[in-house]
């Protein structure tokens, strides 16, 4: 009985620290991705719908992701550095547009890190001079 235990809570653990993992995924935040990307193109439901209200609850999670990442950046490892253009100012949403675009066109990244994504997309989308 003792082992049968042991063995349940193993896998109760195994998979609570699974599930906590894929919160920071790019797939989890795909979905929050595409509702800020929908946002920012003037792609809405119709205004005090519940439809409305569930896109900007959902959009939030990103544009919040976004906005840290771009707050985060200067403290970034070089090869997840980005330069945009000399006298530009970067606003979210040409970042969430970056984001969303770079996760749809690799989604067998899916699965790694969502900040880590973001930087690569970032970083590709405005590489540095060597």
């Amino acid at each position: 009985m003792k082992l049968w235990l042991a063995i349940a809570a193993t896998l109760l653990l195994a998979t609570s620290a699974q599930t906590q993992s894929d919160t920071s995924s790019g797939r989890a935040f795909l979905p929050s991705c595409l509702a800020a990307a929908d946002i920012v193109q003037g792609k809405r439901p119709a205004a005090d719908s519940d439809e409305m209200a569930k896109q900007l609850r959902r959009a939030a999670i990103c544009f919040g992701a976004v906005t840290a990442i771009m707050n985060l950046e200067p403290f970034l490892k070089p090869e997840y550095a980005a330069c945009p253009p000399a006298n530009s100012k970067v606003t979210s949403n040409q970042v969430v547009l970056i984001v969303t675009d770079h996760l749809k066109a690799h989604p067998e990244q899916l699965n790694n890190n969502f900040h880590q994504l973001a930087a690569t997309a970032l970083a590709a989308a405005w590489p540095c001079g060597k």
